[in-house]
């Protein structure tokens, strides 16, 4: 799961200020990435790969950064390859 902390360490923050929005990046990066894999399942379903929590880590610094910039459409490819992995492997699950 990922944590505040560990995005404000990513990016380098030392203050508090942007805890709230953080939060709600964090929330809506994971839907994100669940919808984008499967709409069918939820979060719990991705807790034992590390490619979510690295997909929304990474997708909630992107917005982060990118906050003020308006025509800011594309989701990071990294993020995106991320995703067709989880796509595999929840398939892979399904199949099982």
């Amino acid at each position: 799961m990922v944590k505040v902390e560990d995005v404000k360490n990513s990016l380098r923050i030392d203050h508090s200020l942007d805890d709230k929005l953080i939060e709600q990046l964090i929330a809506t990066a994971e839907s994100y990435v669940v919808h984008a894999v499967d709409s069918q399942l939820d979060k719990e379903n991705f807790e034992k790969y590390q490619q979510f929590d690295w997909a929304v880590s990474l997708l909630v610094q992107h917005w982060y950064v990118n906050q003020q910039i308006s025509d800011v459409e594309h989701i990071p490819l990294t993020v995106t390859s991320l995703i067709q992995q989880l796509r595999g492997s929840a398939w892979h699950a399904d199949s099982e």
